[in-house]
């Protein structure tokens, strides 16, 4: 008898026992277990303490992107003109197109050649080096040949020409001479150049045409020599040739 009531009061007490460790099971899972608040709130609904008011939480969706609004121009008024179609001062460059600009200069004669200067200058050094020996017709001949170099236009071949002209009339060629000093005159005229060596071919024309006898032409060539000299010993050796051929006879 008393074993049974013994084994009843530990069958109790185990009963007892095992339904405790439920309860206890129970109570420690549902603390595990997480309400998903909205906006982050407890289960009474009031924020936590680190919820700031308008500061998004990372439990919080995305807003989604607000339409854009569409801002419209403000109105002009009537009498509105833009500035870029107001009446713009003219530009200088078009200021200056429209004035008239000078004569356009005379174009130079191109360079020459390496070569073409060394022949050139060889040519023409040579030319003095006879003139200086008296060989006038030799000194002509170099002159000729320092000219085959120049390109057209350049200044440089009035200068041989009339060279050519005062070797040839020291050699007694006056025909040829004349030629060389009118074609002095004539290529100063096409490249419009002026100065002492068109002088000197009008001065060497004047004493041609003087010799020849034509005297009235002579004096027009003394007169173009005496107005484009600069040098003033020739000058005034010119006014007394001209003060003498004017002398009545």
């Amino acid at each position: 008898m008393y074993y049974k009531v013994m084994r009843k009061a530990f069958a109790a007490v185990l009963c007892l026992t095992i339904l405790s460790g439920c309860a206890w099971t129970r109570k420690s899972d549902s603390r595990d277990i997480v309400i998903d608040y909205p906006r982050g709130r407890n289960g009474d609904g009031t924020p936590p303490p680190f919820a700031l008011p308008g500061v998004p939480l990372r439990s919080d969706p995305a807003p989604a992107a607000a339409p854009a609004r569409k801002t419209e121009a403000p109105s002009r008024p009537a009498g509105y003109r833009p500035a870029e179609t107001a009446a713009a001062p003219a530009a200088p460059v078009e200021q200056a197109a429209a004035r008239p600009g000078p004569a356009p200069a005379k174009t130079q004669a191109p360079a020459l050649s390496e070569k073409a200067a060394e022949d050139f200058e060889f040519h023409f050094g040579e030319a003095r080096r006879y003139a200086g020996k008296k060989q006038y017709l030799s000194a002509a001949a170099e002159y000729a040949a320092a000219n085959g170099y120049l390109p057209a236009g350049d200044a440089r071949a009035v200068h041989l020409l009339d060279r050519q002209g005062a070797m040839l009339l020291r050699a007694g060629d006056m025909p040829k001479a004349q030629e060389r000093f009118r074609g002095a005159i004539e290529t100063a005229k096409l490249i419009g150049y002026s100065g002492n060596d068109l002088a000197n071919a009008h001065l060497g024309l004047a004493y041609c045409q003087e010799k020849s006898g034509k005297i009235s032409d002579a004096l027009l060539s003394y007169e173009k020599a005496l107005s484009l000299s600069s040098n003033k010993v020739i000058k005034a050796r010119i006014a007394e040739t001209i003060s003498g051929l004017k002398k009545p006879r």
